[in-house]
């Protein structure tokens, strides 16, 4: 993003363009067909008032994905949770309430980039959680399994988002809760 010092007009035209693109996104379910020229159109901007925000549609998708990961990552709630289950919970009902932001993501070119980020987010978090639980004794490759799980889940979901499987977001949710106690059942029993 270009603009340094926002002032309220600054920050209007820009949620302005992410909502335009992220309607033209909806619509073109590929990154590569939307033109800089079609967003201002529909924005009803000039050329010079979008590049004095943004360098491309890249940008706009990069800011726009950046928004939905900071908006899951600093909620309050999240980031006091020190509980396994408030995490899933909290972490599954955020992508059923944002899904379909989420889904056109998914559809984006740059998702694998995005679903990094956002789970390496979420596995941090969760080590987190498990180093400062004293009940956990067992702590063998405990970032390897946690890893290997939440990359799996989110493998899951933007197959999900893409329609190339018949997994839901519910199946999801609930394979992660059983998977969840039986986790902590092996990791605190030793």
């Amino acid at each position: 993003m270009k603009v340094k010092n926002a002032n309220k007009s600054s920050i209007k035209t820009q949620k302005l363009i992410r909502k335009v693109f992220a309607e033209l996104l909806a619509e073109k379910r590929d990154l590569n067909k939307l033109t800089v020229t079609e967003l201002t159109q529909r924005a009803g901007i000039s050329r010079t008032t979008f590049y004095s925000h943004y360098d491309d549609v890249y940008a706009v998708a990069e800011d726009y994905e950046n928004g939905l990961i900071e908006r899951f990552f600093t909620i309050d709630r999240l980031l006091e949770i020190q509980d396994y289950q408030k995490l899933i919970d909290d972490f599954f009902v955020y992508i059923i309430e944002n899904q379909n932001e989420y889904a056109m993501i998914c559809h984006s070119l740059d998702i694998a980039n995005t679903a990094a980020r956002i789970s390496n987010l979420a596995k941090e978090k969760f080590v987190e959680i498990c180093n400062a639980d004293s009940k956990i004794t067992d702590k063998s490759f405990l970032e390897t399994e946690i890893s290997v799980v939440i990359d799996g889940v989110f493998s899951q979901y933007v197959k999900y988002c893409h329609r190339s499987t018949n997994v839901s977001i519910e199946d999801l949710r609930g394979f992660t809760v059983g998977w969840l106690h039986d986790f902590y059942v092996r990791r605190t029993s030793r």
